[in-house]
């Protein structure tokens, strides 16, 4: 799997676990390797599309939020056919 770290915007880009490695926890090993190597205090960023439901599920079970305008956009993703690109952040301290 992959999860590239922009170190200069605290964003995570293209998070990838391969579909036969999938289920069991290497993304969330791979988030919580990013988490370890940032320095605290500060703001992990990250981009996904509405309707990649596990990926949605694990960065909340983990922390992330769906602020402003994108909460709202995530509250309607379950009942909208549309599939948005969402923001989500965590605070590290």
């Amino acid at each position: 799997g992959t999860a590239d770290l922009n170190t200069n915007s605290n964003v995570v880009n293209n998070v990838y676990v391969r579909e036969e490695a999938r289920q069991q926890g290497i993304a969330r090993l791979m988030m919580e390797a990013v988490e370890d190597s940032m320095e605290k205090p500060s703001t992990l960023k990250l981009t996904v599309m509405s309707k990649n439901v596990a990926a949605v599920g694990l960065y909340k079970k983990m922390g992330f939020q769906a602020l402003g305008v994108y909460g709202g956009l995530d509250a309607l993703s379950s009942v909208t056919p549309l599939d948005f690109l969402m923001e989500m952040e965590k605070k590290l301290d």
